[in-house]
């Protein structure tokens, strides 16, 4: 028998050893597996691990429930192509093992594979998992296409921790139909607005990789995602939108309403939109030259520091109105000089009630300015007010300021959620106000004072927003509510903007969202009617002080048309003492707001009885 050489005796050796090393780690992973299996069963399951993988018509997607701590229920928002004919799958994914669900029941019916299609319709239902109990509320959307987008990181926390933050990330939109409108990779996802940004439900502008037509408007490689978080209706920016592109204001940004889905978790119902931006279908404005002579779109903005902090080129003008150079992007010193130069040149030409036609545009200032009036902006001539110049005057083109697009319509129309610590009252329909003199801010005042704008503004009036407001008022409006009403229901219990969960009152989606669409009709209609009273029939239109004496009133003025009745003021408060009613100051008498208003300016006091 032959004597194995030393070196085959050391193979052997390490070939043991490797063996025995394999064993081991095949034992540890086996007993890694069983104690992370025996963790899975033991573990409960909760909402953060259920996910439901949903599909109809062909079309597959994965939905996280969403928790609502009012009422400790779980939440299924189901977009509009998942009709009742729907299939799902129920998982709870993330352990080691995949799902840990072995054993489920939706309303006791026990759940092996697949939900078959009738099981998943709305309402509440319960869910047994394990030993846990869930009501899951199914609710769906109808009529609005599903965006769905994923971040690169699976989460909106870098996102949405300061203004600007954005990562890539994938896209997907999906109409009712269940047909794919686009697809695609996006550069990036981010944060945008500025009092909107600070909201919980947050605006995103989507920058895609490759040009997409999404809204049936041309191919964009931008799109804003509106929250409309501050607008209980949803519907103030289209509105105002499709009212100004009704009017023939150029470049009106075209909109779709969505339920947006990121990562998985519905955000709630968005308004989809163009951006306010040069090239790609949007604005022709000759910014490439590096001459000094260059087209330029520019906006308005507050005096807020922070806000002019964030613009990267803008000047202040003679009278402290903020300007911010959207376009060109990069302009040199010689450009920011001329930009300045030409919109200073018109500030001065306003100023003095001269009025070139050449230089400025007069039917797109006039259109604006009514966009303006009749939702009573609040932002009226202080921020998101856009205008621009298309070319350069070696190009031959045109050389004229133009005003618009417009944009950020969400505080008008009479929103009762501006606050009544204010001078003015916006919920108001009667008064002028973006003509009104405002501090840093006065070129709709300027320009309302010149006859030849004044006559532009009344003409426009009548043959172009008059029919533009019966438009919204014969029943556009109401397309609009029927459009998006699954979806704000949706988002009425994804957000609460009636605040009925956080303050445990009933839930009455229905009356509180139509109270609201009849509250901006009824605005829209007074504010109809009050503009054609002082432009078209020439009714005399003063503004009534009020007097509150040594009470507080925020508002100290009401709007008074002659032939119409006076709506009384809100109410003043004095201390120990109760409001109890108005008097003529000239006669001292009480005034009867049922009387038709003469055309005589005057001055209410307030009287007041002593608390008992």
């Amino acid at each position: 028998m032959r004597t194995p050489f030393c070196g085959e005796r050391v193979e052997k050796n390490v070939i043991g050893r490797v063996r025995a090393a394999l064993l081991l780690s095949v034992l540890l992973l086996a007993a890694y597996v069983g104690l992370r299996l025996y963790a899975d069963i033991r573990t409960p399951v909760s909402c953060q691990d259920i996910t439901v993988t949903v599909e109809s018509q062909g079309i597959q997607t994965r939905l996280r429930l969403w928790h609502n701590y009012y009422d400790n229920k779980e939440y299924l928002f189901l977009p509009s192509f998942c009709g009742q004919e729907t299939t799902a799958r129920i998982a709870a994914g993330g352990s080691y093992m995949g799902d840990k669900l072995t054993q489920k029941s939706w309303d006791g019916t026990k759940l092996k594979e697949e939900m078959t299609a009738g099981l998943l319709t709305d309402g509440e239902h319960v869910l047994q998992a394990k030993d846990t109990e869930f009501t899951i509320v199914v609710m769906r959307s109808s009529a609005v296409p599903a965006l769905f987008v994923t971040t690169e990181s699976g989460s909106l926390s870098y996102i949405e921790a300061v203004k600007g933050n954005g990562e890539p990330g994938l896209y997907r939109m999906v109409e009712s139909d269940g047909s794919v409108r686009a697809s695609g990779t996006l550069k990036k996802l981010k944060s945008r607005g500025n009092a909107t940004f600070l909201e919980d439900k947050k605006p995103y502008q989507m920058t895609l990789d490759d040009a997409a037509d999404l809204l049936g408007s041309g191919m964009q490689d931008k799109y804003i995602l509106l929250a409309n978080r501050q607008d209980q209706s949803l519907l103030r920016d289209r509105i105002m939108y499709d009212m100004s592109a009704e009017m023939g204001l150029d470049y009106s940004a075209v909109s779709r309403f969505v339920d947006l889905y990121v990562n998985e978790e519905y955000r709630g119902s968005y308004q989809l939109c163009e951006k306010v931006e040069t090239g790609h279908g949007r604005m022709e404005i000759n910014t490439e030259t590096k001459e000094t002579e260059t087209g330029f779109l520019v906006t308005l903005e507050y005096a807020a520091t922070d806000r002019l902090a964030e613009a990267d080129y803008y000047f202040t003008t003679s009278k402290g109105q903020n300007v911010v150079v959207k376009r060109p992007k990069n302009p040199t010193a010689a450009q920011l000089t001329y930009i300045e130069d030409c919109f200073q040149g018109i500030e001065d030409m306003i100023a003095a009630g001269e009025l070139d036609m050449d230089r400025l545009d007069v039917t797109s200032f006039a259109r604006k300015y009514l966009v303006e009036e009749i939702g009573k902006n609040l932002d009226a001539m202080y921020t998101s007010q856009y205008f621009y110049r298309e070319a350069v005057s070696d190009a031959g083109g045109d050389l004229k300021l133009y005003a618009g697009p417009v944009w950020d319509y969400d505080k008008t129309l009479g929103n009762p959620l501006i606050e009544h610590n204010r001078p003015v009252n916006y919920q108001e329909p009667r008064g002028i106000f973006a003509a009104t003199k405002q501090e840093n801010a006065s070129w709709w005042y300027d320009l309302y004072q010149i006859p030849a704008f004044y006559e532009a503004v009344v003409e426009e009036y009548e043959k172009t927003a008059i029919p533009a407001i019966e438009t919204m008022l014969d029943g556009r409006i109401d397309e609009y509510r029927d459009e998006i009403w699954d979806s704000a229901y949706m988002d009425y219990m994804r957000w609460d903007p009636f605040e009925d969960f956080k303050y445990g009152e009933e839930l009455e989606f229905e009356r509180e969202y139509q109270a609201e669409i009849d509250n901006i009709k009824a605005f829209l209609a007074e504010r109809k009617e009050f503009l054609g009273d002082i432009w078209l029939e020439g009714r005399a239109y003063h503004q009534i002080t009020c007097d509150p004496g040594d009470g507080v009133m925020y508002v100290t003025q009401i709007d008074a048309i002659e032939g119409r009745m006076l709506k009384e003021p809100r109410d003043p408060k004095l201390e120990g003492y109760k409001f109890d009613h108005w008097v003529r100051e000239d006669t001292g008498e009480a005034y009867d707001f049922t009387e038709s208003y003469d055309g005589v300016p005057f001055t209410l006091q307030a009287v007041y009885v002593k608390e008992e």
